[in-house]
């Protein structure tokens, strides 16, 4: 009988121990002998501060005996996987996106956008640093931004944020930075926009998150391979990941696995996805109070 360790919650909060066996036994392939390639499922969660949580489990193999030499890297930009590199780059941003925004709480997006057709990357990063440097003396801004590349070329910001904003605030420091055009027109707009705008309802902000982590990859084929993907406040504090390692040999026994676990921080508007082809499944809770008692519903 296999059970988690009831030490791994963030917030220090003591979980009853939780069987995840069901009688599961070991395929004759698996070895036993303690060293080589062995395979099995590995749980990895992530609670944040407002009781959002992450679980996913991931099928792997870990090998167990001597260290392999390692292979000689090639220097940056110059491998030949650099296609295959840069996809994977991609993903640990909108990984990272995610992660911020639900750090901070994120439930607003601003987006800040040109009158003329932006095309100069350095030019609106300028414009970018201006804002956040200006807004930052006059109020807590706690942000995490990605820039858009629209099919035109066209330049705009993605911010996501928490709370309510001061629009009249955010419109001003922002057409004060462009200034004004050659007939006295303003050369920039500001929207703020809430979950309820995505159709995600009221227990949907962390959804925010996974919207706003896509511009990550989207339209990034012409980024240069030192610019960054996105941008964020300083102070922000990731929650350390737990994991834990699974002693079940089914993919069936992986997401019972983690709705056990996720089901501690309730299943009313989470968020699922379940590839079992690569053996992966991924689940993340709405904000809300921990310690409610649900069960896994399968």
């Amino acid at each position: 009988m296999s059970e988690l360790d009831n030490t791994f919650d963030a917030q220090s909060i003591a979980l009853s121990p939780l069987s995840l066996d069901n009688d599961e036994q070991k395929p004759e392939y698996w070895t036993d002998d303690g060293n080589g390639w062995q395979d099995g499922y590995t749980l990895r969660q992530r609670v944040y501060p407002d009781g959002q949580c992450e679980v996913s489990v991931c099928k792997d193999r870990h090998f167990v005996g001597a260290a392999m030499p390692l292979k000689p890297r090639a220097k940056r930009g110059e491998s030949d996987k650099r296609e295959s590199n840069d996809d994977d780059a991609g993903r640990r941003a909108k990984k990272k996106v995610r992660e911020c925004c639900k750090t901070i709480g994120a439930d607003r997006l601003v987006t800040l956008t040109y009158r003329e057709n932006m095309v100069d990357r350095a030019t609106a990063l300028k414009h970018f640093d201006a804002f956040r440097r200006r807004l930052g003396k006059v109020a807590d801004f706690h942000y995490v931004a990605v820039i858009e590349e629209q099919e035109r070329g066209a330049l705009h910001f993605h911010i996501a944020v928490r709370g309510r904003q001061n629009y009249v605030l955010l419109r001003s420091i922002w057409q004060r930075v462009l200034g004004l055009g050659p007939t006295g027109e303003q050369m920039g707009q500001v929207n703020v926009r809430d979950p309820h705008r995505f159709g995600f309802g009221q227990t949907g902000a962390h959804k925010l998150a996974s919207y706003i982590a896509k511009y990550c990859s989207k339209q990034m084929d012409a980024r240069q391979l030192d610019q960054k993907r996105y941008f964020r406040s300083r102070g922000i504090v990731v929650p350390d990941v737990y994991t834990i390692r699974l002693h079940c040999t089914s993919m069936l026994g992986a997401v019972q696995a983690a709705f056990t676990v996720i089901a501690q921080y309730g299943l009313e508007g989470i968020q699922t996805w379940c590839n079992n082809g690569l053996g992966v499944v991924w689940l993340a809770s709405a904000p809300r109070s921990k310690g409610l008692d649900m069960s896994c519903p399968f």
